[in-house]
């Protein structure tokens, strides 16, 4: 049974209201007036106010209140969301959602097999369906490639359109807004990291993580997949727990770093490496823009290849994936500018004026039309280019599909991509799959909106939701996992009395699967409360520091 909308607002009050406080002080049976503001005596009786049980109750309500899922409270309070608002790339946040669950989805099953690492066709123990490429992508393919393109489309999009129209305020909102995004880049980035590594650090300390360790290091019996990650260290003090994490983050911030490749894998979290090359990839995009933006449309294009190719040398996959985002959004603006040229043309065939409605005309219209469109479209059939678009997604999925082991071990079909990769590339895996996010972006973003599958699916209520809450999703699946997620297997096998590793493939299949489903669900409703509670304060919070330290423009 729904409860009442009086219910949810009865949730929602604030903790503690200094007027109603006020009131019932002034409403108070012995009718005694009113301490002067400010004094002892005043915040005593707040005090006393505030500790009255009716208080601490509704104090505990909204607490707990906070820690409701958005859909229970729709269910529940009738307590719905604000709807979330549709624009032109939104399908980008879709895609960000659905990609957020792939990444869940291989970081859970890369403890229990090996198949997210080896290619299909490697041994006789890889020969099963779904380790066939494009298959293996939807559980198993590379996805920071896929965050990192699209943020780089996102963050040019509008920058060209400014720029593209060469007049002072336009040039001006530019560096305004290369400004803002630069300031806010860094703390949208690291406030909810520090914020959800220091939770792990004290539940590590607190030795909750102490139950799991022996287990989860059990590699050979329990956990027999590619799952190498270092299991972060209990200290004896708190003050040594905490100079680890500072540490920790210390080095995660260091945009210089070149170990590990450049790369810094926390031990609190190694899914948090992508947060430094998040931010290395944006800086360097800026630094571009910003040396750019006064160039001509056509030269910024080609300043920006050869600012790709150029990392691609250097050895740094995740900024040229970056810039392969924004040389897609350069080029959609562009093939939009011209189509808009061309309806502007259909639209007047030979300089003529249209006829009116059901003329006699009308016919000769259409063939003007068809006429102009084939002279300046001169492109294959639409049942053609609808075939192409196809094998463009075929080629985009395969190339994100390579096995992360792929260039090392014999692969069909890959084994002759590899010829292609420079033997001195440090991360070969990440050759192809860059490759492919450039053309995955450029299919998606040339799709007809009304027509194509994948922008509907996209743009589906589920897939907004899971973009709306997919850095969430990225920053506490780690220790969701970890706290009791790669267990949940291992108990199940247990109650039944046996070892994972001794039980058939469907047994084994199905109890990950429904293990899988559990970590899961937990895992989107800690990232729903996360995304509203800490991720939405954190929002808040950057626009109040963004508001106090920039000059207010006239």
């Amino acid at each position: 049974m729904k409860r009442t909308s009086v219910d949810a607002d009865a949730l929602k009050q604030p903790f503690i209201e200094e007027k109603v406080l006020l009131a019932e002080v002034l409403l108070d049976d012995d009718h005694q007036s009113r301490p002067p503001p400010g004094t002892s005596a005043d915040l005593l009786s707040k005090a006393a106010m505030a500790s009255r049980p009716s208080h601490l109750y509704r104090l505990s309500k909204r607490f707990a209140y906070c820690f409701v899922p958005q859909f229970v409270r729709s269910q529940v309070w009738n307590d719905t969301a604000p709807a979330t608002k549709q624009f032109p790339t939104s399908y980008l946040n879709g895609l960000r959602g659905i990609t957020a669950i792939k990444v869940f989805t291989f970081h859970y099953t890369m403890a229990f097999s090996d198949f997210g690492f080896q290619p299909w066709g490697t041994d006789e123990h890889h020969m099963y369906l779904l380790e066939l490429p494009i298959i293996r992508y939807f559980y198993s393919g590379f996805t920071a490639h896929v965050f990192f393109g699209i943020a780089g489309y996102l963050t040019t999009l509008r920058l060209f359109k400014l720029m593209d129209k060469h007049d002072q305020p336009s040039q001006a909102k530019v560096l305004v807004n290369i400004s803002g995004a630069l300031f806010r880049r860094a703390l949208r980035l690291y406030l909810p990291t520090l914020i959800i590594t220091l939770i792990t650090a004290h539940y590590i300390y607190f030795g909750y993580y102490e139950n799991n360790r022996p287990y989860l290091l059990d590699h050979e019996r329990l956990f027999p997949g590619e799952w190498k990650e270092p299991k972060p260290a209990m200290f004896a003090t708190y003050y040594e727990q905490m100079s680890f994490w500072a540490s920790e983050m210390f080095n995660l911030s260091n945009i210089f770093n070149q170990g590990s490749r450049g790369a810094v894998y926390p031990w609190h979290d190694q899914h948090l490496w992508s947060i430094l090359a998040e931010m290395k990839g944006s800086l360097f995009l800026y630094m571009i823009l910003i040396a750019t933006a006064q160039c001509k449309v056509y030269v910024r294009l080609a300043v920006m290849c050869l600012m790709t190719y150029m990392y691609f040398l250097w050895n740094h996959w995740e900024i040229w994936v970056y810039i392969l985002g924004a040389i897609v959004a350069q080029i959609d603006l562009l093939l939009t500018e011209r189509e808009e040229r061309h309806k502007h043309l259909l639209g007047t065939p030979n300089g003529l004026p249209p006829s009116p409605p059901r003329s006699p005309a009308a016919e000769t219209d259409d063939k003007l039309k068809d006429h102009v469109w084939t002279q300046y479209h001169p492109a294959a059939p639409k049942a053609a280019w609808s075939w192409l678009r196809v094998y463009g997604f075929c080629i985009a999925f395969y190339f994100l599909s390579y096995p992360i082991d792929g260039y090392r071990d014999y692969a069909p079909g890959y084994i002759w991509l590899n010829k292609l990769i420079p033997e001195w590339m440090d991360r070969k895996d990440k050759f192809y799959p860059n490759i492919g996010t450039g053309i995955l972006l450029l299919l998606l973003a040339r799709a007809d909106p009304e027509t194509s599958t994948w922008r509907r699916m996209c743009n589906s209520d589920l897939a907004q939701y899971l973009g709306k809450i997919s850095f969430g999703l990225y920053l506490v699946h780690g220790p969701v996992l970890h706290a009791f997620g790669y267990m949940l297997p291992q108990r199940m096998w247990w109650s039944m009395g046996v070892q994972g590793i001794e039980t058939d493939n469907y047994t084994w299949t199905a109890v990950l699967f429904v293990g899988w489903v559990i970590s899961l669900a937990v895992s989107i409703c800690v990232a729903d409360v996360w995304s509203r509670e800490v991720e939405g304060r954190c929002v808040k919070a950057v626009k109040k520091v963004e508001e106090f330290s920039f000059v207010k423009t006239r």
